[in-house]
């Protein structure tokens, strides 16, 4: 009996060693779970074209929207672990979407085999000019000052720009009135109005409104200043020590892919995302390249859920 398990063991070794020897031999599909043109999708195409140069095989970009990118998410969990059909992740996706719904279609903790975390970009804190505060300091005391009196807007119950805030909240000590919004763009476009006093949109959106003076930017989010605006202080410059919220994405395949294809992947999209050009494209958009080991990104995917879970318990946002 061992020996027959030894003997499938073997056979299932060489088998997948085998199919790892021909990776890839046609097109390679990766799906990104959210519409196209946003940022997501554009790091995608990029990223794409890059690896299917290095593999030899096209990398097509397909999207699959709805539902948090849950639909897309599931379409990859349930696809055959040969290593052709891969998820562009958010942290959306993999950190917050599993505390945000109540159910979903697959099993968050055990559908996916990272290959590696690609990038990430920040967002930043922003008020109305009308607003009687030009750093996090004094924003923060205002709000303590005036309670009830300062709202904040968000791209909706869930979405990062909303528990970004509820974080900047527990971390304070604040109580700032949500008023959700279907999207960034609505979001910013309330900002202007003064429909509401503060937001955390992504830092590229809010750039243009903030280089014209019609936002104040008091902060940015991640741990290190932005290339394109360093002028701006980080927020835990600013006193809110440890603050660090950052959209990032990482590229996945089913769980059950054999090994030796992810590492031919995660080699393929690492070189793609550490070459000059792709740098220097990036970089117009303030996105910072990050490109992982596997076991990094699972790791990291594993402590921004834990992270986020918190904060999602906190604001009480959940999704049926």
């Amino acid at each position: 009996m061992k020996f027959l398990r030894l003997l499938a063991l073997g056979a299932f070794c060489l088998c997948n060693a085998a199919m790892a020897a021909g990776f890839p031999d046609k097109p390679i599909k990766l799906v990104v779970p959210l519409a196209p043109g946003g940022s997501t999708d554009m790091v995608a195409r990029m990223l794409g074209e890059k690896m299917g140069q290095a593999l030899g095989q096209p990398v097509i970009i397909e999207n699959r929207a709805g539902a948090g990118g849950s639909i897309g998410s599931d379409y990859v969990a349930k696809s055959a672990p040969d290593g052709y059909s891969l998820l562009m992740g958010t942290i959306g996706t993999l950190a917050v979407t599993p505390s945000l719904y109540k159910s979903l279609p697959y099993d968050s903790d055990a559908a996916f085999a990272p290959i590696s975390l690609t990038t990430g970009a920040q967002f930043v804190l922003v008020a109305n000019p009308a607003v009687q505060a030009r750093t996090v300091g004094e924003l923060m005391q205002l709000i303590k000052d005036n309670p009830g009196k300062l709202n904040y807007g968000s791209a909706g119950n869930g979405s990062t720009p909303h528990l970004g805030m509820e974080l900047l909240q527990q971390m304070t000590g604040t109580q700032i009135t949500h008023v959700p919004y279907r999207g960034s763009g609505p979001m910013i476009s309330a900002l202007l109005g003064g429909e509401v006093q503060i937001g955390m949109p992504d830092l590229p959106s809010a750039l243009p409104h903030i280089k014209a003076g019609k936002l104040v930017a008091l902060g940015v989010t991640s741990t290190q200043r932005a290339a394109t605006a360093p002028d701006i202080p980080t927020m835990d410059e600013s006193g809110v020590k440890g603050f660090d919220v950052v959209s990032w994405l990482g590229i996945l395949a089913p769980a059950g892919t054999p090994q030796a294809i992810i590492d031919t992947l995660n080699k393929a999209a690492t070189d793609a995302l550490r070459s000059t050009e792709m740098r220097n494209r990036l970089a117009e958009s303030d996105i910072s390249v990050y490109a992982t080991p596997p076991g990094e990104f699972a790791a990291y995917i594993k402590s921004e859920r834990s992270k986020w879970d918190h904060i999602v318990t906190l604001s009480g946002a959940t999704i049926n």
